[in-house]
């Protein structure tokens, strides 16, 4: 006796939910990872050069995969819509990665982290301003409560000398940098195939940085032990795997599971902060993360 046809799209379809789902999880822990191992790079690089080998590796990888099948939409991008490509690219992964990058080195990965993932709370503010999305009373109380998280995190005392607060300033940068590019990407990527978009971003912004790099910076390459330098493929990898896995577990999961999924991440960052780097949690940050979370969750999820 031969299965019905809607038994077999049943079992394919829960086989490609399942997939999505360890890909998802996958694609979570693997960033989580990522600051506590730019944290470890940081002491040999500087936060442009650190920068600037990510986005170039990264974006040439994924050129080289792309360019083969889809040349004619990377024509296509930079023929019609090339000034946006370049402001996104501005205003995005080069900003916010070299922002965040600057803020690691006087920080812990916890404190980052927990800033870092106030991001959707910046797009929300942003599509307000701009009139894109309503006022809601409940929203704002929930970013309320998620600012007060912040403040606890801020009083936790790791220092509180010049340094810490321009660090802390620098990091806070980085989620309302992604925010506007949230904003400013969002018409163009109704034109423009999501992965296109990210590998030529990636390569632009390694090319924006290029002044910056110093002389000896193939020196440092040469001289990192070979544990740094699987550190820095990791990072590398996970710009080019974390975001094709992300695009992929878009397409069969909710986005609102998917959205969900990011709630994980400065949790895992800080667990991975505790257990590679020996970084120490109090009371009051604890605290302070677990405000933010909730914040965030109200926010996005609650009174969305």
């Amino acid at each position: 006796m031969q299965p019905s046809k809607s038994l077999i799209t049943r079992m394919t379809g829960t086989s490609s939910a399942t997939k999505a789902y360890v890909a998802l999880l996958l694609t979570i822990i693997t960033w989580a990872l990522v600051p506590a191992f730019l944290k470890q790079l940081l002491a040999v690089l500087s936060p442009t050069e650190l920068s600037f080998i990510r986005f170039f590796f990264a974006g040439a990888v994924m050129l080289a995969w792309i360019l083969p099948g889809h040349y004619k939409e990377v024509l296509d991008l930079f023929r019609d819509d090339w000034r946006l490509m370049l402001l996104c690219t501005l205003c995005g992964p080069l900003m916010a990665m070299v922002c965040f990058n600057f803020g690691l080195n006087k920080l812990t990965v916890g404190t980052a982290a927990v800033f870092t993932a106030i991001e959707p709370v910046c797009t929300y503010l942003f599509a307000v301003l701009l009139g894109q999305e309503r006022w809601k009373a409940g929203r704002m109380v929930s970013i309320l409560v998620a600012l007060a998280g912040i403040v606890l995190v801020i009083l936790s005392r790791e220092s509180f000398g010049v340094g810490y607060w321009l660090s802390l300033l620098l990091v806070t940068l980085s989620p309302i940098i992604w925010a506007a590019n949230n904003i400013i990407t969002k018409e163009l990527a109704k034109r423009h195939a999501a992965m296109v978009m990210v590998a030529v971003s990636f390569f632009l912004s390694s090319l924006l940085l290029l002044p910056t790099l110093s002389a000896d910076l193939p020196a440092k390459l040469a001289n990192m032990p070979p544990a740094l330098w699987l550190i820095l493929g990791y990072t590398v990898l996970c710009n080019i795997f974390g975001f094709t896995l992300w695009y992929w577990s878009l397409k069969h999961l909710p986005s609102s599971t998917v959205a969900l999924s990011l709630y994980l991440l400065p949790v895992l960052s800080v667990a991975a902060g505790i257990l590679l780097l020996g970084e120490s949690l109090s009371f009051l940050k604890g605290i302070g993360i677990l405000t933010v979370m909730l914040g965030l969750y109200l926010t996005n999820v609650r009174f969305r």
